[in-house]
């Protein structure tokens, strides 16, 4: 069961989440808050396998919230609802670590996958989306990794799951193509966000982009 909780103020988008929440058999809804200050209590009251999170709340920016999440629930997963928004704004999730994003214009079906795919670790978000923002991060951003080398420790099996990470595929896709078990392609991931010093996917296929640990994907 994947429990999902909702930060945003559009009523008539979180009573259709809600009814449609309620018709999965592996979702379960535990909550909703429309600002900032409801988010919080919401978050010390129950622990949410995924967040939806607003970036636009009545009382502030909603990713002011990301690292009070990390703090109160650390194993809670954030996907970003997003009408329009600028890159900067997307950068600045990704760097502070949301684990996906999705358009508020993207079908409720669209919305379940996404949070069936986050909650399994996936990355999501379109790779469009993704190698633009990626690309245009500042350049210094990981210095202190880039002096440390620590991507020097990543052995080719992780450089190759990276490069198809940076690609958009999932766990299973790459399991696929790398003719190897999912639950090795798990572990590798695991161990190659450990040695980057991420807490993310995104921030893992970010960091390997600018640094030169992989090519930029076609």
């Amino acid at each position: 069961m994947i429990s999902i909780g909702i930060i945003d103020d559009h009523w008539v988008l979180v009573d259709s989440l809600t009814l449609m929440l309620g018709q999965e058999p592996d979702l379960e809804f535990l909550g909703s808050a429309d600002t900032l200050a409801k988010g919080r209590e919401l978050l010390r009251r129950v622990s949410p396998d995924v967040l939806l999170l607003d970036v636009s709340l009545p009382d502030g920016n909603g990713l002011d919230l990301v690292q009070e999440v990390h703090e109160f629930n650390p194993e809670t997963k954030i996907i970003v609802l997003t009408s329009y928004t600028d890159e900067a704004t997307l950068m600045r999730a990704i760097d502070i670590g949301v684990n996906g994003f999705i358009s508020k214009n993207a079908s409720l079906k669209e919305l379940m996958v996404t949070i069936r795919q986050v909650a399994e670790g996936e990355i999501a978000m379109p790779t469009s989306l993704l190698m633009g923002l990626i690309m245009r991060m500042p350049r210094d951003k990981n210095a202190a990794y880039r002096e440390e080398k620590g991507w020097e420790r990543l052995t080719l099996r992780e450089q190759e799951i990276l490069e198809q990470l940076a690609k958009g595929k999932n766990g299973d896709a790459i399991s696929e193509e790398l003719h190897i078990a999912p639950l090795t392609v798990r572990t590798h991931i695991r161990n190659l966000m450990a040695k980057l010093g991420v807490h993310t996917r995104l921030e893992a296929v970010a960091f390997a982009l600018k640094n030169g640990v992989i090519d930029n994907p076609s």
